[in-house]
């Protein structure tokens, strides 16, 4: 009788920890309920901390890092950190990856695609390059996925190598720890004469919108105006008016986005209110800037009708002070990718704005153009790096015509996150059609293997300047010019 004890404590300690395994097991799972329920809602964060927690216990589950991975990459100013998820989970890549299930421990091919789009943001293109021809020459991608995005990503690639062997002379000055601070700072709008500056900065329950002076020089500490124009969190500035009299802003819910103005009056202000539907479509309308003399609204919106996505579109006030029809501003801006943060300069013939089309070097860029006789848009450039880089550019507001401009920058010498800068001496060679840029002067030619489709190189000819520039991607061939 007393020699079944033993045999009855190991039982009772081998039941205990079966028990725990399966308290521990659904714990996970919970974890993992919790993760997929977010990253469905776009609420990357949240979707990250359940995530990370699951990865305290299991870092060897290719599956959640993948979907780490993929919550840094929808994070801005974060996308890099998803690197070492993506290549711990790209070891055990599988075609019959079942999304969603806490029981999967593979990660799905198109990880490939985003893992590119991680190195391509980090300016590694080599990486960046092989992460993308991998995906793109997989048999299953062709038959199953749109392989002309992940020629699109090869291309801005290739070209971003070009585009930085030829950079643009620019002086970059944070503002410094009055405007700027450890959370994100963004959207900075100003007046004429840069003496008001009104900006996104996010606190801890919401984004707060804050207005700052300069005064002999230097930026005063800013003001919450939040509650003055009626934000809610929901709010972020895009424009500020010549005189700093208008500010132009966009609301978020969750149908859509609209376009408010709020006015300066008695030094305060007014609770702001929302443009006709000439401008507000019921869509997303996403930005708003008003010209220098007040005239001519130019905006994006997703609205129907347009070349893609987002286009860009202007309005011009009528006899009664209101909108009137919203005008496409043509092929030579919009393209069948997004268009948007339109801004027009103090001539009311430049046109800064970002896309994700023309020629650019991977995500959003910054781009220029000009009103020409005909009253048409001439071809968009560039502007070039480091203004355009390998990651999203947005919001570049520029000032005296484009000679000055500010925008928000994740920097080594930044603060935090994002940080607003002033942007000095850029070089205006796009205006003057000397870019390499230019859709005009530049002839492509990609040499591709007949069975695989596998890109082995391209050459790019500057027709004006006549170079040629070469870019190879296979040791399989030699690609070189005979004198």
């Amino acid at each position: 009788m007393f020699r079944k004890k033993p045999t009855i404590i190991v039982l009772l300690i081998l039941f205990s920890q079966v028990l725990l395994f399966a308290q521990n097991k659904q714990q996970l799972k919970d974890y993992f309920n919790d993760a997929d329920y977010f990253y469905e809602s776009q609420d990357y964060r949240e979707a990250l901390f359940n995530y990370l927690k699951i990865h305290e216990k299991d870092s060897t589950s290719a599956n959640i890092n993948y979907c780490i991975g993929m919550c840094y990459i929808y994070i801005p100013g974060e996308e890099t950190k998803a690197i070492p998820y993506f290549e711990k989970a790209a070891s055990r890549i599988s075609t019959k990856y079942k999304k969603s299930t806490f029981e999967e421990r593979s990660a799905p091919l198109y990880l490939l695609f985003y893992l590119g789009t991680a190195y391509r943001i980090d300016n590694q293109l080599g990486k960046a390059l092989e992460a993308f021809n991998k995906f793109r020459n997989n048999p299953y991608t062709e038959r199953n996925y749109n392989v002309d995005m992940v020629d699109i990503e090869i291309s801005s690639c290739e070209r971003a190598k070009l585009i930085q062997d030829n950079p643009i002379n620019v002086r970059f000055t944070n503002l410094g720890p009055v405007i700027n601070n450890a959370q994100s700072n963004r959207n900075p709008v100003l007046n004429k004469d840069e003496t008001i500056l009104i900006y996104l900065s996010g606190l801890k329950f919401y984004d707060a919108i804050f207005m700052s002076r300069k005064v002999n020089g230097v930026w005063q500490e800013p003001v919450n105006i939040s509650s003055d124009v009626g934000s809610d969190g929901d709010c972020e500035p895009t424009c500020l008016s010549a005189d700093g009299k208008e500010l132009y802003m966009v609301k978020k819910s969750k149908k859509n986005s609209a376009i408010y103005v709020s006015y300066w009056k008695d030094s305060i202000w007014g609770v702001m209110q929302p443009l006709n539907k000439n401008i507000n479509s019921g869509h997303n309308e996403t930005h708003a800037s008003i010209s220098y003399d007040g005239k001519t609204l130019y905006f994006s919106s997703d609205r129907k009708g347009g070349f893609g996505n987002l286009d860009i579109y202007k309005s011009e006030k009528q006899a009664n002070g209101d909108w009137g029809p919203a005008v496409n501003l043509g092929e030579n801006i919009n393209t069948e990718f997004d268009e948007t943060t339109p801004f027009i300069c103090e001539d009311g013939k430049t046109l800064y704005y970002s896309s994700k089309g023309h020629l650019n070097m991977g995500g959003y860029d910054i781009f220029v153009s000009h009103l020409m006789a005909n009253n048409k848009w001439e071809k968009s450039n560039n502007v070039g790096y480091p203004i355009s880089t390998t990651g999203d550019n947005l919001f570049f507001n520029p000032l005296r015509n484009g000679e000055i401009g500010y925008c928000a920058l994740v920097r080594p010498d930044g603060f935090g996150k994002e940080d607003i800068y002033r942007i000095e001496n850029l070089t205006l060679e796009a205006r003057n059609n000397h870019s390499m840029l230019d859709n005009q002067r530049i002839l492509r030619i990609v040499v591709k293997d007949k069975k695989t489709n596998e890109v082995l190189g391209v050459l790019f000819f500057d027709q004006k300047a006549d170079t040629l520039a070469i870019h190879q991607t296979s040791d399989k061939i030699d690609i070189r010019i005979d004198q």
